[in-house]
């Protein structure tokens, strides 16, 4: 179906997408760079290869938006109206801690990944029936109980037009079903997105257990925008009751959502809409209203947001691309003795900055080695809270039940339960503070590689009196791996000839309780031991991918610091040693080239001042 949302005229485009002449003047500034920068050579392959690929940044713009909401309020029903067919999971029975993402592909694909580094699977060429049969056996409590297969996330790619716009709509557990432990996970994978979709419906309002979750969800979504879902089973009254009523609520609960819009929708109704081709029972729908705001909102915040990262990394790139230019057009113009000499001059400052790369890699291998140290000490204290934290959920679960009953399987529903919400709420704790403790310890270091770059840079530019561009910094941690969590684990007993539970009916109840406590004693020693081992794997794989691609790219800026400065110099120093003819033409080439950057960067900084 194509009667949403390309439809805005150019009119609304431009209502809801100021930036839209910043951006498109900004990719055909990107073009004109990489088209100069191929014909001056190898020397700039480097340069243009970045260039590029700010180009792609700039072309697929994505778009994290969750879909959020309690369990049956016809969150994939709406998802599946976007898509414009039944491709997601509606059954009865709740998903899993499992994300879904869904993002534009010409043909419709799925991709299952795995954890612990398990091959993907991958699935094309598909009927709708067979996705269907696919994704149920992979992301429902049915098909695919505890996540027994160990799915880490499903990536679905579909040629629906909302996604060409370079949203990624995921789909995120239900929240409030039975298993709760799903509500943590969702949280958990909220610092993900850009936007969040909250479904609700009038069966009830706004209940008391999804006020909690919003109240948990502002802090970790910047936008959010809630679905009033389920409007065809209201007439115009009841809807506008229901939906006074959910305003009023949120308003009491929640005062800070005021800003937020309400759309009233018919998912069902739109679903329909799409897969009977009826644009009419679309608009009916409110669907349009929802895609519209979107696309909006895609084009406007969002791009501004875009614009200016891209822009301040490109000013960079071309900043050092005109100053490689200058060195190379100085060498030429300056008399051979004077730049050997120069040469000379440089090539020992350079001596001098590859010692300083040297003390701080050594610097950077002590800091890692301490931080490792402190993960240990954290995961002994965590495996201490665990075993505190479930054995008095396993106390409580005693004492709240009546008559002297002991219930075995409820209180095994509820360690499960309990070991998810406590090492989901760990991750997220451990994941920030090591993430909080990587950014400052590696400060320092990217100062340090800043002074480095510079100190060649500022060398070059004094001995060869030509302008001084000082480097930008880049982002140093980011959290790659997710930990998972085992829920209930057989342990080993004493060899016997019948299973204990068979024993534990024959003996006196008060036996038969303190047996059971020993069972649940050393099942959470052993689920503590294995979910701390699961954390303490995933955030040390994470530590050491911070510290390594810290470390390549250290030596990645130097090495292309050198090939900028030194390797400029060197090969204008081979032409003036050769005695070409060229030289003339060369210099003539390379200052306009230089011209030609220098204005393409201040045009780009213009446009990053609006």
């Amino acid at each position: 179906m194509n009667f949403a949302p390309q439809d805005l005229d150019m009119a609304e485009m431009n209502l809801c997408s100021p930036d839209t002449d910043s951006v498109s003047r900004f990719g055909d500034l990107l073009d004109t760079a990489v088209r100069k920068l191929a014909d001056l050579g190898r020397h700039f392959s480097s340069d243009e290869g970045k260039i590029l690929f700010l180009k792609e940044r700039l072309n697929e713009g994505r778009f994290h938006l969750a879909i959020l909401g309690q369990f049956k309020r016809g969150k994939s029903t709406l998802l599946n109206a976007f898509l414009g067919e039944a491709i997601l999971p509606t059954s009865v029975v709740p998903l899993t801690a499992i994300p879904t993402f869904v993002e534009y592909g010409q043909e419709r694909k799925i991709t299952i990944r795995y954890q612990h580094n398990r091959p993907s699977d991958e699935f094309s060429n598909k009927s709708l029936d067979e996705i269907n049969k696919i994704l149920e056996a992979v992301v429902t409590e049915e098909g695919n109980p505890e996540n027994h297969l160990g799915v880490l996330q499903v990536e679905i790619l579909h040629p629906a037009p909302i996604l060409k716009h370079g949203v990624v709509l995921i789909d995120t557990p239900g929240i409030g079903s039975t298993f709760t432990h799903n509500t943590q996970a969702t949280l958990n994978f909220l610092p993900q997105c850009d936007a969040a979709l909250f479904v609700v419906s009038a069966d009830p309002p706004l209940t008391e257990v999804e006020s909690q979750f919003l109240q948990n969800v502002f802090p970790k979504v910047s936008q959010l925008f809630f679905i009033f879902n389920k409007i065809d089973y209201l007439n115009d009254r009841e809807k506008e009751a229901a939906v006074g009523f959910f305003k009023k609520v949120l308003k009491q609960k929640i005062p800070s959502t005021e800003e937020y819009p309400i759309f009233c929708v018919s998912a069902r109704m739109g679903l329909d809409s799409k897969m009977s081709n009826d644009p009419s029972l679309w608009g009916q729908s409110g669907i349009d209203k929802v895609e519209n705001h979107l696309v909006c909102f895609l084009l406007s915040e969002k791009t501004r947001t875009l614009l200016d990262a891209l822009a301040k990394k490109s000013l960079d790139i071309i900043a050092a691309a005109i100053m490689k230019l200058q060195l190379q057009i100085t060498s030429l113009k300056m008399p051979i003795e004077d730049l050997e000499k120069r040469l000379g001059l440089f090539e020992k400052e350079l001596k001098n900055a590859e010692r300083l790369k040297l003390s701080a890699q050594d610097m950077l291998i002590g800091d890692r080695k301490r931080t490792l140290a402190l993960l240990e000490e954290h995961a002994e204290t965590l495996r201490k809270a665990s075993e505190d934290h479930l054995s008095k959920a396993i106390d409580r679960s005693f004492s709240e039940m009546s008559n002297g009953t002991v219930n075995e399987q409820k209180i095994l529903d509820v360690l499960g339960e309990e070991v998810t919400s406590f090492f989901g709420e760990s991750a997220g704790r451990e994941s920030s503070l090591f993430a909080r403790l990587v950014a400052s310890t590696l400060s320092p270091h990217q100062e340090r590689a800043d002074d480095i770059i510079t100190l060649i840079r500022k060398a070059a530019a004094d001995l060869f009196e030509i302008p001084f561009h000082a480097p930008d910094s880049s982002e140093a941690f980011e959290t790659k791996r997710r930990p998972y969590w085992v829920q209930r684990k057989r342990v080993p007993s004493l060899p016997v000839v019948v299973p204990e539970e068979v024993i534990d009916k024959l003996l006196p109840a008060k036996t038969r309780k303190t047996r059971l406590k020993k069972r649940l004693a050393r099942q959470i020693e052993a689920l503590t031991r294995q979910n701390v081992e699961n954390l303490r794997w995933a955030t040390l794989q994470n530590l050491n991918d911070a510290f390594q691609r810290f470390a390549t790219t250290l030596d990645q800026r130097f090495e292309e610091t050198i090939n900028a400065t030194h390797g400029a110099i060197r090969a204008a120093y081979v032409k003036r040693k050769e005695h070409t003819e060229s030289i003339d033409e060369n210099l003539r080439r390379l200052s306009v080239a230089a011209e030609c950057l220098d204005k393409i960067r201040s045009e780009i900084a213009a446009l990053n001042t609006k």
